[in-house]
């Protein structure tokens, strides 16, 4: 298990379909959430990332109010099941796809039981300022998605697979830690990276490389 390697799992992630419009769809997701929170607390995690699953390729733009009033929904159901839903922004979705966007929805879902899960490279993607980040605190920083980005591709067409590991690309990543840390937070910092030339590597060694160049990058920011 985990604890015997003094690992602790602090959160988990889903792709429930609780954002969309229709409404069979979007009970069969929260069904389908409530099995992944379940899960996530039997492990001892406490939070579960809430991305814009089956609303991220539609040409359908939600009002953010509709959008804050159906993770209101996400949220007491979180509630229930003792697992914080983070409310997680993709920098390629037709919705939420930006920080100010996420901080609205927040605010406007109005309960205590939500965080948010931001990502270097969907801040990026989405065209959301690194500055936005001023305006979250430690309540709803847990977790936070640590990658990097090259200057090619540019921003209109970069994908998932181009992200690279954190301090080998372009990526602001000083200002964002030191702007967490300022605000108060110390979110868990998680490597996402879906870089195919990565996958060759083993696993063991593939962790490695990606603590080390996140210690390397914590460093540089003065945060070691």
């Amino acid at each position: 298990e985990c604890a015997d390697h003094g690992l602790a799992i602090v959160g988990t992630i889903g792709f429930a379909s609780w954002i969309v419009d229709d409404p069979q769809t979007r009970r069969a997701g929260l069904e389908q959430l409530r099995r992944d929170m379940d899960r996530t607390a039997r492990l001892g995690a406490r939070y579960i990332a809430a991305p814009p699953a089956g609303a991220h390729r539609t040409e359908t733009s939600i009002p953010l109010d509709v959008v804050a009033d159906r993770f209101r929904v996400v949220a007491e159901l979180g509630r229930e099941m003792g697992v914080t839903p983070q409310l997680e922004i993709w920098g390629g979705s037709a919705n939420l796809r930006r920080l100010e966007e996420a901080a609205y929805v927040l605010a406007r879902t109005g309960h205590p039981n939500t965080a948010l899960l931001a990502d270097v490279f969907h801040i990026y993607k989405g065209g959301s300022s690194p500055h936005a980040m001023r305006v979250f605190g430690p309540s709803v920083l847990a977790v936070f998605h640590m990658n990097d980005y090259p200057e090619n591709p540019p921003r209109e067409t970069i994908r998932d697979a181009d992200r690279v590991w954190p301090g080998d690309g372009i990526a602001p990543l000083r200002e964002l830690l030191q702007t967490m840390v300022a605000n108060g937070a110390r979110p868990a910092l998680s490597l996402e990276l879906f870089n195919e030339s990565y996958w060759k590597l083993p696993a063991a060694e593939a962790a490695r490389v990606g603590l080390e160049k996140m210690r390397a990058v914590l460093r540089a920011a003065g945060l070691d």
